[in-house]
């Protein structure tokens, strides 16, 4: 099995940031991918990562935000893709790493909590996926968020997810402006077990289709 890991967004991105500036989305999404990839890579499991630049090649940057994350989607998607060229798309899976977030106002919000998003069109494998991670992050006491009692993921219209060949969810961890949340993302303890439920829910993803 073959891991795309995913990053989120890009320095130049508006925003994705805790309001005290402690966290930067881009920075810590990254900083758990790389983490991750080693861990799964100690397990005899092949990872890489989309993009890890903390930006895009000068030669593709605009003060067009629109047009600008638009070519950081398209390098995503083509990215991963071109894995599933090369490794066959049943032998890739996605699994793209961000914070969520209740507003874009700079303020700090009460919303809390860790979810996963399957896109809107998920195959059956893709949901199985984020069901591994969601139990994961359940068993390890985190706060999770699902739309429904028996519905363990949200779906959502994510070009990440819709458009790439193969198995894909996007791991929302926690708040970043939640206060509490940051804190416990910038602790020893949060890294650690953010990196944990990952690499647990996709080794048990792997275990599920080898049966």
């Amino acid at each position: 099995m073959i891991v795309a890991i995913g990053t989120p967004h890009r320095l130049r991105e508006p925003g994705k940031q805790s309001p005290d500036h402690r966290l930067r989305e881009c920075i810590y999404g990254r900083e758990i991918a790389s983490e991750l990839k080693t861990k799964l890579e100690g397990y005899g499991v092949r990872a890489f990562i989309d993009i890890e630049a903390l930006d895009l090649p000068l030669n593709m940057q605009t003060p067009n935000v629109s047009l600008e994350r638009s070519r950081e989607l398209n390098l995503r998607v083509n990215y991963v893709n071109n894995l599933c060229r090369e490794y066959g798309s049943d032998n890739v899976i996605y699994v793209s790493i961000h914070n969520d977030a209740m507003g874009a106002d700079g303020k700090w919000h009460d919303a809390n909590g860790w979810s996963v998003r399957v896109s809107t069109k998920a195959s059956a494998k893709s949901k199985m996926l984020a069901e591994c991670i969601f139990d994961a992050a359940s068993d390890h006491g985190f706060k999770v968020r699902k739309p429904s009692q028996k519905q363990k993921y949200w779906p959502q219209n994510l070009k990440v997810l819709n458009d790439t060949d193969c198995p894909a969810v996007l791991t929302e961890n926690l708040f970043q402006d939640n206060k509490a949340d940051v804190d416990y993302l910038l602790s020893e303890e949060g890294r650690h077990n953010i990196v944990r439920i990952h690499l647990e829910g996709i080794l048990r993803y792997i275990e599920k289709v080898k049966v």
